[in-house]
């Protein structure tokens, strides 16, 4: 079960809150809260006409093999390693791990509903127009409310499983060193809790900018033939609405992405063929989960198709369409999956391939941090 505790944040000087991505960690130690707190987040913004609410919180560390927290995305090394890095240089946790929790009956939310009002200690807006408040809650009541509640839950990480792993990785460095006690600051992670059952929460795909391919538009499509349906979408390489249009007229929920080539007025929309199965054709995935369309386009398509490609991760699908004008040799546009869906796939002991899904609007950098002190102890 995940122990929560709280922690003395380390918060961005209010008057430097226009650079607060830039500040360097050290020019910000000064402002570390002399008490330890749980952090209540608001995210406004426009969707469903409800806000996301939050808790920023220090959680227990667990190996995956313990089964409390969980994941549904792989992790590359290089990514966990410049995570690590950043742990290692500011001997801090400089931004939360996204995580959420199952919620239906509302617990958490009338725990916080006093302080709900209450003025935020940070308040900012992201150029993105949306709205982020901070509330510093240092109360008891609430902390061992918020500690009782959450116990015999499991945590799923939504987003940043790569700092998450890199959270582990220094844990374990330090505790290589010397003895740490159990309530260390270093064996907790910094962490945003979120309600998975709240409809505000949105899931925001991943695509993908392709270069080096080695082939032209018209060999690529021919060979993917073999495996998926491919259907012009007429005059709409740069209209990025009529893409996501198509996607969401899916036959039969087949897997299904499109592809924008560089030069061509046209996009393409690419629908598994509903006799092919991933597996038989050397998928490697749970049969319950072949079909999502992170696996289909990583485990089939690029590797039957694009062997040779190189692929970047974009969050941005407009900038996936601009890099395409701007030099890269084509786009892949994905649409988003579902939170059942990948809290199944977690369920499942399964992870997508790295830099499938992410959340938005994003937490913005340098909202909180935690510094870490082998001899700080959090209860």
């Amino acid at each position: 079960m995940p122990q929560i505790a709280g922690f003395r944040g380390v918060l961005p000087d209010p008057t430097k809150l226009a650079d607060m991505g830039k500040i360097d960690f050290k020019e910000r130690l000064p402002s570390r809260d002399p008490l330890r707190a749980l952090y209540r987040y608001h995210q406004l913004f426009q969707h469903g006409g409800r806000a996301v609410k939050a808790v920023i919180a220090a959680v227990r560390l667990a190996p995956w093999s313990e089964g409390t927290i969980r994941r549904h995305e792989a992790v590359t090394d290089p990514a966990r390693g410049l995570e690590l890095a950043r742990i290692q240089t500011a001997r801090a946790h400089l931004e939360p791990v996204l995580a959420g929790f199952r919620d239906a009956a509302g617990e958490i939310e009338r725990h916080f509903r006093r302080v709900d009002g209450e003025r935020p200690t940070i308040e900012l807006a992201t150029p993105d127009g949306t709205t982020h408040r901070l509330l510093r809650v240092q109360s008891a009541e609430i902390l061992g409310q918020v500690r009782h509640t959450l116990a015999p839950k499991k945590l799923h990480i939504l987003d940043g499983t790569d700092r998450y792993e890199a959270m582990l990785a220094y844990q374990a460095e330090l505790a290589a060193d010397k003895s740490i006690a159990m309530y260390s600051s270093v064996n907790y992670g910094l962490m945003c809790l979120v309600n998975l059952d709240d409809p505000a929460l949105v899931v925001a795909p991943r695509h993908r900018v392709v270069t080096a391919t080695g082939q032209k538009p018209e060999a690529i499509l021919a060979a993917a033939k073999a495996w998926f349906i491919v259907e012009k979408l007429a005059g709409a390489a740069r209209e990025l609405a009529k893409q996501e249009a198509a996607l969401a007229d899916t036959l039969a929920h087949q897997p299904a992405f499109v592809m924008v080539f560089a030069g061509e007025a046209d996009a393409w929309k690419l629908t598994l063929s509903p006799d092919v199965s991933p597996n038989a054709e050397g998928v490697v995935a749970h049969r319950a989960t072949q079909k999502l369309d992170p696996i289909v386009v990583d485990q089939l398509f690029v590797a039957k198709v694009l062997p040779a490609a190189k692929l970047a991760v974009e969050g941005d699908a407009q900038a996936a369409l601009a890099a395409v004008a701007k030099g890269a040799e084509a786009a892949l546009i994905f649409r988003a999956l579902t939170i059942d869906q990948l809290a199944h796939v977690a369920e499942l002991g399964q992870t997508l391939p790295p830099g499938s899904t992410g959340f938005a609007p994003p937490l913005p950098r340098g909202l909180i941090a935690n510094a870490l002190d082998p001899d700080e102890d959090l209860q």
